[in-house]
This record gives C-alpha cells, structure tokens and sequence, in this order.
C-alpha cells in the first residue's frame, strides 16, 4: 500500500501541537489560576490530560474514517500505526472510548459551575472527593462507550466482503493489513438480500441517547448559569463577577470546538449510513477534523482568561527582551568593524 504521506504527516503534527497546547495550559493552570479557581483547577487540567492522551492515541494510531454507503468504520493500519499488532484492536477501541467521552466531561465541567455559581451545599462537604467522582463517571461512560463498540459494531463476515470489494482491494491489503470497528447499517447475506444490522442500529442508539443527555446537560446549565451571573452581577465584586464570565465563555468556546470538529461531522455520517447514502468524502472530512479537536481545544483558556493571557504575553515580552539585546549588541559590533574599516 502507497502510504498516504500528506495525511499522515498532517495527523501526527496537528496530534503533537495538540500535547504542547495541553502542556501549556497544564503549566498555566498549575502556576498562573487565580486562588477563587479552587478545585475547579482540577477538572480543568484532567480535561488537558485526557486531550493528551487523545493526540498522543492520534499519532501513533494514524486512524482512518471511511465511509461508503452504509459503512461507517474506523481504520487502523498495521504499517502505519506506532503499535504492535496486539494493541490494535485496544486502540480503535479506546479512540472511539475517548471521543465518546469528550462531551460526557464537558458536560461535567457545566454542572459543575452551575453547582458552584448557585451557591450548592452539594459541594459544602468532602468538595475535593465529589470532583473526583464527577472524573469517576467519565471514565465509567468511557469504559461502557467501548464496550458496547466491541460488542455491536465489531469485526462481522458481511462488513469484511464490503471492506475488501470497496477498500482493501483497491489498496492491495489484506484484512489481516488492518483492524476496523464501526457501524455497518444494510448487510447482504448469502443470497444476495439485502437485511437491517440491529447490532448498529442499537449501538447507535446508545450512543444518541449518552450525546443527547449530554447535549441536553450543556445547554440546561449553560443557560441556568448565565441568568444567574446576569441576576448576580449587581452584587458581586468586579473581579469576581469579571473571573465567573471568564469561566463560562472559555468553557462555551472549548465545548463549541469538538462540537463543530467531531460530533457533528460524526452524526452525520451515522446518519447518512442509516440512510444508505454516504460517500468516502465525507469519511475523509471527519478524519481530517476529528484530529484538529485537541489542538484547538485549549486556545480559548489561553485567549479568554485574563491570567493566562497575561503569562503568555509577559512570557512573549521575556522573549522579546531577551532578543533585543543580542541584537544591539551585533548591531554595536557591526557599527565598531564597519568605523575600523573607514580608518583602514
């Protein structure tokens, strides 16, 4: 198989900006937050680790969506992928685990600052154990999220005629070059009729019902949270009420982000498959968006709140200092050789 060197380069780059961005913000969080941030600081820095391991499972993996007519699958390849040939099918399933689960701890992060901004007394006791429960049940939803992968949307002998009819023999692979998990809604049995695969159709439904709590989550306490700073913005000190709106629109932006990169792109490739009508376009689109969402994610912390702004600018400012005097100093020597070349 030619190896699709533009792609490939593009996946690992934009996978390792995603680990230094994450870093960055780590570091931003850890030194620069605010004391009102309190524990808050934690859900921030385990959506960066779980975003690290996102890239990091990005770039050794090198995934593939392909999508043709009710086909929705993820792709590894043996000899494009950092891992052994064991590791594989853990891999597809922990990248459809974690994509899964971004909108599940986004989801967190607003209850959380709904609970925090109406004064809860849920948080009053054992505050730092009840954040580690809220990481808890992400992990719990992830861990369920590939376990119904494996379960319903597996390897099966009518998805593997289609791949090697459509995919692999156009590429001169095998199915043993590959390993593959996704959706495959209309199957063709043996004599040629055509049958609904139930085991995609409930997948799916289990993941539209997780996505649209989600969903339903994000928006509920987003609105809740934003009247409420509207009512209390009146009786709040500047800076505080100035931190809490920083907050809020950091998290909208950095939950916008996987919404327009991977679950909207993703849902409707599911729904087009349900349909019988997609195209390896539009498998191509989601593979190349998908693995923008960790690089992208953390700039809104970065632009939005004032503290971390104003690291970056005054680390930039230390640069810029430190550059300029090396300049003079050639700019000194080039004056001081060019005047001893005139009295030559």
């Amino acid at each position: 198989m030619k190896i699709p060197t533009s792609r490939l380069i593009y996946q690992r780059s934009v996978a390792s900006i995603g680990v230094v961005n994450n870093l960055i913000l780590i570091v931003l969080i850890v030194f620069k937050s605010p004391k009102q941030l309190g524990y808050y600081k934690y859900l921030m820095s385990y959506i960066s680790i779980f975003e690290i391991l996102y890239s990091t499972l990005d770039f050794v993996s090198a995934a593939e969506i392909y999508s043709n007519d009710s086909l929705f699958v993820v792709i590894l390849h043996k000899n494009l992928a950092i891992l052994s040939d064991g590791l594989l099918k853990y891999a597809n399933l922990a990248f459809c685990s974690l994509f899964g689960m971004s909108m599940v701890i986004l989801a967190i992060h607003f209850v959380y600052r709904y609970l925090i901004i109406l004064g809860s007394g849920f948080l009053r006791k054992r505050h730092f154990q009840k954040v580690l429960s809220f990481i808890g049940f992400t992990v719990i939803v992830g861990f369920l999220w590939a376990l119904s992968m494996y379960w319903f949307l597996n390897n099966n002998v009518y998805s593997d005629i289609v791949l090697k009819k459509d995919y692999l023999a156009p590429r001169h692979l095998n199915l043993s070059d590959i390993d593959y998990v996704g959706a495959h809604f209309w199957q063709i049995d043996g004599n040629g009729a055509e049958f609904i695969n139930w085991k995609s159709i409930g997948a799916v439904a289990i993941m539209t019902v997780i996505i649209f709590i989600s969903f339903s989550t994000v928006f509920y306490c987003g609105y809740q949270i934003y009247t409420r700073m509207e009512i209390m913005s009146s009786i709040q000190s500047a800076g505080s009420k100035n931190l809490q709106s920083q907050l809020f629109w950091a998290l909208v932006f950095q939950t916008l982000i996987p919404v327009l990169l991977m679950h909207i792109p993703a849902s409707i490739g599911f729904i087009t498959s349900m349909f019988n009508q997609t195209n390896q376009f539009l498998g191509e689109v989601v593979t190349y968006s998908i693995f923008m969402y960790p690089a992208l994610d953390p700039l809104p912390n970065f632009f939005i709140i004032k503290s971390f702004r104003q690291a970056i600018l005054d680390f930039l400012g230390c640069l810029r200092k430190g550059i300029a005097p090396a300049n003079s100093k050639n700019t000194n020597s080039q004056k001081q050789n060019s005047a001893q070349v005139d009295q030559n």
